[in-house]
């Protein structure tokens, strides 16, 4: 299945925004254990959930498109 040009770009908008607040979420984390205070769930669950979707399934799919394609 190929991705029409606009869907590629709409999935890299989408990939950076989940990076940038990924950053911005794991920053937040760090503030809130050094100032020896509670990091709530929600942060946790938030990073993990954007790092399974964006970074791990790039990785299978990189994965993947190696094993299956020649190398020239």
């Amino acid at each position: 299945m190929m991705l029409s040009e606009e869907e590629a770009e709409l999935y890299q908008n989408q990939r950076r925004l989940a990076m940038a607040t990924i950053d911005d979420l794991t920053e937040l984390k760090i503030l809130l254990i050094e100032a020896d205070m509670h990091v709530p769930a929600f942060v946790n669950n938030a990073i993990s959930y954007l790092k399974k979707k964006y970074l791990v399934q790039d990785s299978t799919i990189g994965e993947l498109l190696r094993k299956t394609l020649p190398i020239r």
